[in-house]
């Protein structure tokens, strides 16, 4: 069954994100020991514990499932020990830490540093298998997941340095959603970069005075921020910071920051009120008709759909969805074996279920969460019935979400997707950027003296090190901040 884990960081590991630097372990493993995987069976039933960050899927599934099913992954969890436990004799426990992606990090990390065995999977957000695989905290998989079928991007969020370390679970992608009835899709398929976006919202707001925002993302000091800011980047340069998380080309940082400062303080496309904006604000103010344009994830797709049959949203009625006019940072969540699991063949089976193309069709289809391998976008999917040799017993319901609608669009957005940073101290790189950015945006400091500061404590984060103190100097201007020219 479901289990809340609500515990605390335990004492003897690194406490908080910024101290991971200081919390190694033994360093990458090499290929495991074949007695790792074929350790002797068990008597009576293996359990196999997965922690997990909290389940956001928008459903589990229809009757004859549950009533009270939290979400699919509950839903997976619970058909596996239903009808595949009594003839693998595994028994899948999921365990959730509530608190957002910080709380969860630290969880897991503190459970890998503790040498704990209480957890056979992590759920790891794709940005932390470099640290966990680094660390030695997972065992790498190459050559034990077929890579089949696994679309190409999601596949490799899960390796680091050459190798698998884990397998992609879910996958997310940012996509533009837009008022149909202020907008052309003509127009939108004419934007090539977050400068021409940015101009078609300023030119859309002036003629329609009912939108108060022209352009709503994510711009809270969270991860969010981090995301939004490397997709402006990356709308000058791809190769703006080298895969440590180092800044490889400086004027596409200033280019990025200086197109979202005037965004904010010129055009006024993105007001100075976003700067405390998480995807459920953006959503709010789109769904309220208050915005032109949004920056959100597929799932929000869903959500607008339901909120458009319930008459709940204003821009329900009338919006489309389309890949960002520049590439997206590919989210979404890959599935390891820790290294201190005591089953990790179990686990590896495991992983094989919940990865599986059937699985990956509830994941889409029903829950809405984007899917890592490319058939479960087929037009003509059916929801599956079964896993492998299990028929008669639906693994998800018989009815599908709205989130197919959309597949070609995520699949396009995927396509042209990048990932974040691929260093085992990304942390660090986020933890700077949610940092020092704000400071700029909220009148702090000036670009030039931001610009300098990032290099130096980037370098420094690349190291493991937490930004210097005092790295952004400067007198801050009074009124709206300074930027350069």
């Amino acid at each position: 069954m479901h289990r809340l884990a609500a515990r605390l960081v335990p004492a003897a590991a690194c406490l908080g994100v910024l101290l991971a630097a200081g919390c190694t372990g033994a360093g990458p493993r090499s290929a495991p020991p074949s007695a790792v995987w074929s350790a002797p069976t068990a008597v009576g039933t293996t359990t196999v514990t997965i922690l997990s960050g909290s389940d956001t899927s928008v459903s589990a599934g229809n009757l004859p499932l549950r009533k009270d099913e939290p979400g699919m992954y509950e839903q997976l969890v619970d058909w596996w020990n239903n009808y595949q436990e009594p003839t693998t004799h595994i028994h899948v426990v999921l365990d959730t830490v509530t608190g957002g992606a910080t709380a969860e990090h630290s969880e897991m990390l503190a459970d890998a540093q503790a040498g704990s065995t209480a957890y056979d999977i992590y759920n790891l957000d794709n940005e932390w298998v470099p640290e966990f695989a680094a660390a030695g905290f997972v065992w790498p998989l190459s050559g034990r997941v077929s890579p089949s079928g696994f679309l190409p991007l999601p596949l490799v969020s899960g390796s680091y340095g050459g190798r698998l370390y884990a397998v992609p679970f879910t996958t997310d992608v940012g996509l533009l959603y837009y008022r149909t009835d202020l907008v052309s899709a003509a127009q939108v398929r004419s934007l090539r970069s977050f400068t021409d976006l940015v101009k078609l919202a300023s030119e859309t707001a002036a003629e329609d005075r009912h939108p108060a925002v022209g352009y709503a993302g994510q711009f809270a000091d969270y991860e969010g921020l981090t995301v939004n800011l490397l997709e402006i980047m990356h709308s000058d340069d791809p190769g703006v910071f080298a895969a440590d998380g180092t800044v490889r080309d400086d004027k596409a940082v200033t280019e990025g920051l200086q197109q979202l400062y005037d965004a904010m303080y010129l055009t006024s496309v993105i007001p100075p009120a976003e700067l405390g904006y998480t995807e459920s604000q953006a959503f709010t103010a789109f769904a309220g008709g208050q915005a032109v344009f949004m920056r959100n994830w597929p799932i929000y797709y869903e959500l607008l759909t339901s909120a458009s049959v319930k008459g709940a949203s204003f821009s329900a009625g009338h919006f489309a969805v389309a890949p960002l006019p520049f590439p997206s940072a590919l989210g979404g969540q890959d599935l390891a074996v820790s290294a201190g699991s005591r089953h990790p063949s179990a686990a590896l089976r495991v992983i094989d279920f919940l990865t599986s193309p059937q699985a990956e069709q509830c994941l889409f289809a029903v829950g809405g969460f984007p899917a890592s391998r490319q058939s479960a976008y087929a037009q003509d999917a059916a929801l599956p019935t079964g896993y492998r040799g299990v028929t008669g017993h639906p693994l998800c319901g018989t009815l599908p979400g709205p989130s197919p609608q959309i597949a070609p669009v995520i699949l396009a957005a995927i396509g042209h997707a990048f990932l974040r940073p691929r260093t085992p101290y990304y942390t660090e790189f986020t933890a700077t950027v949610t940092d020092q950015v704000p400071q700029l945006l909220n009148g702090s400091t000036d670009l030039a003296d931001l610009v300098q500061a990032l290099e130096t404590s980037l370098t420094a984060a690349a190291a493991g090190q937490a930004p210097p103190p005092g790295a952004v100097t400067g007198t801050a201007p009074a009124g709206p901040p300074a930027a350069s020219p």
